[in-house]
């Protein structure tokens, strides 16, 4: 057991400027704490603390030291609201950048119904209102799961609800996990929309789509979720919500390698000579592996970038 106090990570080198937006999926997890984030303090302990430790505790603004991009995942779960997106824009950084992932009833449905679809949209636009108006609006990410395959009707629903956002100069970018949807068709379609694709890495089950470097618009995205291939199904479906998390956790209990590191910065620096912008998202979050991934990962790009010259 290590009982070594807790010390803060390196700060990874800014490369905002460069046009890379390097983060995670997410930046609050309870498990981070101790490990990424400073441990908790007792009340009493707390009063002896400077202000800057007082301002760390706040894990958006801990978090912004490190990095220029995150994901917000709560709206997958809960609807987003103006509310939140005023106070995140509060606590902000100028070179702070958001994506936002749409709630489920847009990305996980069965019906397909563009009517609803589009009106929840349109309270996602006016939610995240704030940080569009601030230009810390990165995109929407509309995440399909790896079993849904392609059909017409299914991207018909997915332009016309992306539309609407589009139309109020919010992007969308569609992450599609299923093989049958990397076609080129599909980017054509995207690419008259103007709608984004977010190239994506799962494990390499048979109906994975392949890991690229694709763009439809002119910000690209990423998103590693690890190669956990053996943890991404459960052997059997979780019975209550410990064992639901405890197998999200496995699945995504993943540590890129300083090779894998490597090889996936060449595919970023692909991406890059296609935009203006790139967003990198790790989302191997179990024990802050993303973090440590994602710092390393923005100290390739960094060394790429020099000899580059960009």
């Amino acid at each position: 057991m290590n009982n070594s106090p807790w010390q803060p990570l390196e700060i990874p080198p800014d490369i905002t400027r460069q046009g890379f937006f390097i983060g995670t999926s997410g930046y609050y997890y309870d498990d981070w704490i101790g490990v990424f984030n400073p441990p908790k303090v007792s009340a009493v302990a707390s009063r002896a603390l400077t202000e800057e430790q007082k301002a760390d505790a706040d894990r958006l603004r801990f978090y912004q030291k490190y990095f220029s991009f995150v994901e917000i995942n709560n709206t997958f779960y809960r609807e987003p609201l103006l509310e939140h997106f005023l106070d995140i824009e509060r606590r902000s950084s100028a070179a702070m950048r958001y994506s936002v992932k749409v709630h489920k009833d847009i990305s996980h449905t069965r019906e397909n119904d563009i009517v609803r679809g589009k009106d929840l949209m349109r309270r996602h636009i006016a939610a995240v209102s704030p940080l569009v108006e601030t230009g810390r609006f990165f995109s929407f990410l509309i995440q399909l799961e790896d079993h849904v395959y392609r059909s017409r009707t299914k991207l018909d629903y997915l332009l016309a609800v992306a539309a609407e956002a589009v139309r109020m100069r919010a992007d969308v970018h569609i992450e599609m996990r299923h093989i049958s949807w990397h076609d080129a068709n599909v980017l054509q379609a995207l690419k008259d929309a103007g709608v984004g694709i977010c190239n994506t890495e799962i494990p390499a089950i048979d109906h994975a789509f392949p890991l690229k470097s694709y763009a439809t618009i002119d910000k690209g995205y990423i998103r590693y979720s690890g190669l956990n291939r053996a943890k991404w199904y459960p052997d059997k479906k979780p019975a209550g919500a410990k064992e639901k998390i405890a197998a999200r956790n496995a699945r995504y209990d993943y540590d890129y390698s300083d090779e894998e590191i490597l090889a996936r910065a060449e595919g970023q620096m692909a991406l890059h000579k296609k935009t203006t912008s790139v967003a990198i998202a790790f989302n191997n979050h179990f024990q802050a592996k993303a973090i440590k991934n994602a710092i390393a990962n923005s100290k390739v790009l960094k060394q790429k970038l020099l000899i580059s010259g960009v």
